[in-house]
């Protein structure tokens, strides 16, 4: 009696860890752009780093390196790695990385959004990269970050992505 009960418990269990583990990509980048959304209209993350001129938030564990010539910066933790652009002669209203990137034709967008707040536009687009991962990219205004990440880490991602987005502030 206790092994069917034992085999039934295993098999309930079994399918509500594969339930979890089987959401679709649809469901991932819904949860992943209402993440964004939440950070970009929240934006509570203040600059902790300031390199070259350019003060960003940096989560905590992570490095950066900024090229100022190219305007740009690298952030990375690990195997993951965030590449983020700016423009210092742009305006928080620039919709310029955003029509760069709409005009890319060899992107194929699994879901975009655009958002607004306070005269400031931002972005958000994943795009389809392999089997198990995603392009993401986030901008702010004069600022666009850019990663491939795994598919079970986009929501956690795209909202770390944003945050850094948001949190730019350029010395003119």
């Amino acid at each position: 009696m206790i092994r069917k009960y034992t085999y039934f418990l295993t098999a309930a269990l079994l399918v509500l860890v594969l339930s979890g583990c089987g959401r679709s990509v649809e469901e991932r980048t819904d949860e992943a752009m209402q993440s964004a959304r939440d950070a970009f209209e929240l934006n509570r993350k203040q600059p902790t780093e300031a390199i070259d001129g350019v003060e960003f938030y940096m989560p905590v564990g992570w490095t950066a390196d900024v090229m100022k010539a190219e305007r740009s910066m690298v952030i990375s933790k690990g195997s993951q790695t965030y590449t983020a652009q700016y423009d210092p002669n742009a305006k928080q209203d620039s919709h310029a990385y955003y029509e760069l990137l709409m005009a890319d034709k060899s992107k194929e967008f699994i879901q975009q959004q655009t958002f607004s707040d306070a005269g400031v536009f931002g972005f958000a687009a994943i795009s389809a990269h392999g089997d198990s991962s995603v392009e993401v990219v986030t901008g702010s205004g004069p600022v666009q970050v850019t990663a491939i990440v795994q598919k079970e880490d986009l929501v956690a991602a795209i909202k770390r992505m944003m945050e850094i987005a948001r949190s730019v502030q350029i010395d003119s």
